[in-house]
C-alpha cells in the first residue's frame, strides 16, 4: 500500500461518530454530498473522509459505494460495536477483520439441506466484469491487518477496562484483549443465545455487526483494501445488555474503536 491518499471511514451511529470529533482536530462537514453526511480531516499526509451512513445492510454499502464512486479513496475502514459470537470476548475486546462473511438467521438454514445449504451461505454477491461473482467471505489485505493489529494492541491497553453495561458478575475487570478473526455481518441483531450459538457454529465468526462484510462487499467490487475493526459491547451469553443500556454499550465500543482507528490513519 502507498503512503499517500484519501483514507474513508464509514461509521454507522452517532454514537460511533461522536469520539472521532475529538480525534481528529479540525473535522468538518463537506458540501454537495448529495444526501450523505460527510466529514473531512487530516491525518498526517492523508486526507480523511467520514461518512455517518447510519446502521444497516443498506444504508452501509450505499454509503461506501457513493464516497468511493466520488471520492476514490486508497483505503476503506469501517468501525465500532459489536456482538460477541466468540464466549471468551467480553465488553472491551476488539477484534481486527481478517475475513468477512454474511450470516444468514438460522431458522433459514433449517429450512435447507445438502448443497443448497452451501449454496444459500454464498451471501457477498457482485457483477464484475460481465459476470456473476459469489463469495463465502471477502479478506482483508495482509499488510493493512497486520498494521491494523499492530496499532490495536498499541493504542487498546491505555483505555483501561469497560466501565460501560455489559461486564459479568464474577469476572475480574481487565484491560481489551485484541485478536484477529472473521467478523459477521446481518440485517438484525442477534440476541438470542441459541441463535448466537447456532451462528458461531455454522460461521465461525468473533463477533457480529450489521455493516462491516456489506462494506467488504462494495470495495471487493472496486478492488479498494478494506479493514474493519470491531469492539465488542455485548456477550448475550455471557451478560446480556437491557434496551436502556444499550447506548451506553455502544458509545463506550464506538470510542474504543474510533482510538484504534484514528491511530491507523495516523499510521498509514
Amino acid at each position: 500500500m502507498g503512503r499517500s491518499g484519501t483514507i474513508a471511514v464509514v461509521v454507522a451511529v452517532e454514537e460511533e461518530f461522536a469520539p472521532y470529533r475529538g480525534l481528529f482536530p479540525g473535522l468538518g462537514p463537506l458540501r454537495e454530498t448529495g444526501p450523505w453526511e460527510v466529514y473531512e480531516a487530516r491525518a498526517g499526509r492523508r486526507r480523511v473522509l467520514l461518512v455517518l451512513s447510519d446502521c444497516g445492510p443498506a444504508n452501509a454499502g450505499a454509503a461506501t459505494e457513493r464516497v468511493i464512486g466520488h471520492f476514490a479513496p486508497a483505503i476503506v475502514l469501517n468501525g465500532g460495536s459489536a456482538g460477541a459470537h466468540d464466549r471468551d470476548l467480553l465488553p472491551g475486546d476488539v477484534v481486527v477483520g481478517s475475513r468477512y462473511a454474511i450470516l444468514f438467521p438460522p431458522s433459514g438454514q433449517e429450512r435447507l439441506g445438502g448443497g443448497a445449504e452451501r449454496s444459500f451461505r454464498k451471501g457477498i454477491r457482485f457483477r464484475k466484469g460481465g459476470a456473476r461473482v459469489h463469495l463465502d467471505e471477502c479478506r482483508a489485505n495482509p499488510e493493512l491487518l497486520r498494521l491494523a493489529t499492530a496499532t490495536a494492541r498499541r493504542v487498546v491497553p491505555a483505555l483501561g477496562s469497560w466501565a460501560a453495561p455489559g461486564w459479568p458478575a464474577g469476572v475480574e475487570p481487565r484491560t481489551g484483549t485484541v485478536t484477529e478473526g472473521l467478523i459477521g455481518s446481518t440485517d438484525v441483531w442477534t440476541s438470542d443465545p441459541d441463535e448466537v450459538a447456532t451462528l458461531r457454529v455454522l460461521y465461525g465468526a468473533r463477533c457480529e455487526d450489521m455493516e462491516s462484510a456489506y462494506v467488504a462487499q462494495v470495495c471487493a467490487l472496486h478492488d479498494v483494501p478494506f479493514l474493519a475493526v470491531r469492539v465488542i459491547s455485548n456477550n448475550e451469553e455471557a451478560c446480556p445488555v437491557g434496551e436502556a443500556d444499550v447506548p451506553r454499550s455502544i458509545a463506550a465500543a464506538g470510542h474504543r474503536a474510533a482510538a484504534v482507528i484514528a491511530a491507523l490513519a495516523r499510521e498509514l
